[in-house]
């Protein structure tokens, strides 16, 4: 860390000289004054140190002013009590990379700082701290200091430089030469993920051999010796050991799985295969988008007491483009659920195209220098589309009426056991899906090749438009035509009297006045496709009568014929009351629910 904090005051000292040089190259001095008080922590203050990742003591002082009226920056430094800073035990840059007048410096680093100072662990000692402020080459050191008295954490003086599980308990059971490795993700630090047997007894050793030293986890500490540690139940565990601290996390991995981006969700699990080793496979199916196929992924870990991801350690944006097994593309680490401003998309990768619509595996190593995973083509073969007819079915997607929100979407009519239809509205070059329900957890369906397909697929239509859209899960055949018009016809005529445009959620309704030839009152509806090909819907209750004044609601029920203008005049027509011809009308097709129907009804 020293070696680091040294690069940045360099570069630091580089720049200010840059910046305080003339044009003719003629260096100028910046001076800069002491740091004159200093306020957190105050002196004499004492911290018991913890063993916690974010356990952390705020420092903060006056600051400093620089002749050119440019920002200082700052360092803190200690010494031991007594001392004069001449040769400090630690520096550590204020925050911001020294910018800041104050600085957040962990309990792990105040650890080390006393294990400079000679304290041992969990023993109390005094160190002092003080500020200097620089400016280019300039430097001041505060005049003044503050004591602070620290309870050192119960860590290793000598930290070993390996760390294997042994035990009944473990992977390689009581075997000491087949005991279980450790990872090192850094210095002083040993993880494991492994399998365990509740109940049963399990210890730490430095070598695999007769020669080692023995510890155990009491609790969420290390303690040196040959005592034994137990777990409730069997499980696979994740244990952090870090030994700086003698601090000790066990979390239960409760399932590993692959996390596909544009859906939202696992799309296939992993199972534990030993040493520190999840494999699993399925198929895989990219998501098509209106400027691509989407085939973004991650991982999704989930413990008994929370879930995170497992996304790229390097933030790359691209397929793996031929990387190999042990390529970095493929390094992991680990982030929130909810890290970031889109959690769903951050820190992914991207599959190869050689995957799209194939059994895919997956094998993720939490073992070694680097947590790693990599992808490859699987040993089984795809699944076959589920044989699965959804009790009701809904349109979905921002192509459609109720947009993406699944909660608003437009419930198609059920005609029969499997088979649906829908007259709605669609948005050209958008996208569009079936859901078995307005429910997040829906089952989704698309359209194929004129078939229907279990899966996150999606579908388009070329041009907006009113659409009447029949699938049969059955023979999962799908009809899509596109209607241009649909208007109130009179069988004497035989023309239409009234345009009904559509008002949307499957109606068409018109207003205008009918004044038909001859006063006949006899009436059906005239549907035409984009094609031009027409249909005729007439009365689905046979009937010769006027409705009257108070008409069942069957008499205005509707059901396409086999007619079309040009054909079946007097068949399966309605009769309009009187005080309807010549005045005002408004008529009103609906295409939802069990009956379809319609009403026509005069309008002051």
């Amino acid at each position: 860390m020293k070696t680091k904090i040294t690069k940045v005051v360099a570069l630091f000292t580089t720049l200010a000289i840059i910046f305080s040089c003339t044009e003719d190259m003629e260096y100028r001095d910046t001076a800069v004054s002491p740091v004159n008080q200093l306020y957190e922590p105050i002196s004499g203050k004492s911290v018991e140190l913890v063993a916690s990742a974010t356990a952390s003591l705020f420092f903060e002082w006056e600051a400093a002013k620089a002749e050119d009226s440019g920002s200082p920056l700052y360092e803190i430094v200690f010494d031991k009590e007594g001392g004069n800073f001449s040769n400090p035990l630690y520096k550590v840059l204020s925050d911001n990379n020294g910018a800041r007048n104050y600085a957040t410096i962990s309990h792990k680093t105040l650890n080390k700082i006393g294990a400079a100072a000679g304290l041992n662990s969990g023993e109390t000692g005094t160190i002092i701290w003080t500020v200097i402020a620089s400016r280019g080459l300039s430097t001041a050191m505060s005049n003044v200091s503050h004591k602070l008295t620290i309870t050192r954490m119960l860590g290793f003086a000598e930290v070993p430089s390996q760390l294997f599980l042994t035990g009944e308990a473990t992977e390689g059971g009581s075997d000491i030469s087949q005991a279980v490795p450790c990872s090192s993700p850094e210095q002083e630090t040993f993880e494991i993920f492994t399998r365990l047997k509740g109940g049963k007894s399990y210890k730490l050793v430095d070598k695999t051999n007769d020669n080692a030293n023995y510890f155990y986890i009491d609790g969420n500490r290390i303690v040196e010796g040959e005592g034994e540690t137990t777990v409730e139940k069997d499980g696979i565990y994740r244990i952090t050991m870090d030994f700086s601290i003698a601090s000790v996390s066990i979390q239960e991995v409760k399932s590993v799985g692959v996390f596909f981006c544009p859906s939202n969700k696992v799309i296939f699990e992993l199972s534990y295969k030993g040493n520190g080793i999840f494999e699993g496979e399925g198929k895989v199916t990219f998501k098509q988008e209106s400027w691509g196929k989407d085939q973004r992924y991650k991982l999704l870990m989930s413990y008994s007491d929370k879930d995170m991801y497992w996304g790229t350690l390097n933030d790359v944006d691209s397929s793996p483009n031929g990387a190999g097994q042990e390529d970095s593309y493929y390094f992991i680490k680990e982030y929130g659920i909810n890290e970031g401003s889109e959690p769903q998309w951050n820190h992914k990768w991207k599959f190869d195209n050689q995957f799209d619509g194939s059994m895919t595996k997956v094998t993720v190593k939490f073992n070694g220098a680097n947590y790693t995973h990599f992808v490859s083509l699987g040993d089984g073969v795809s699944p076959e589309e589920p044989e699965t007819t959804p009790k009701n079915l809904f349109l979905t997607g921002e192509a459609s009426e109720g947009g993406n929100d699944i909660s608003k979407a437009m419930q198609y009519n059920k005609l029969g056991e499997g088979i649906f239809e829908i007259f709605t509205r669609l948005q050209g070059g958008k996208t569009y899906k079936m859901a078995s329900s307005q429910e997040a957890d829906a089952k989704f369906f698309y359209i194929e090749d004129g078939e229907i397909k279990s899966g996150d697929g999606i579908t388009t239509v070329e041009k907006d438009g009113i659409y009447r859209i029949k699938v049969d899960f059955s023979n999962k055949s799908v009809i899509t035509k596109e209607i241009k018009s649909m208007g109130l016809w009179h069988c004497w005529d035989r023309n239409v009297l009234l345009d009904l445009p559509y008002i949307g959620n499957g109606v068409f309704e018109g207003t205008g006045t009918i004044s038909p030839s001859n006063n006949d009152n006899r009436y059906k509806l005239l549907m035409v496709y984009a094609d031009d090909s027409e249909l005729i819907w007439g009365t689905k209750n046979d009937t010769d009568e006027v409705p009257g004044a108070n008409p069942d609601p069957s008499y205005f029920y509707i059901m396409e014929t086999n007619d079309n203008a040009e054909a079946g005049q007097w068949d399966r027509k309605w009769k309009f009351n009187d005080g309807i011809i010549g005045n005002n009308t408004k008529v009103r097709v609906i295409f939802t629910g069990e009956n379809y129907t319609h009403s026509i009804e005069p309008v002051n």
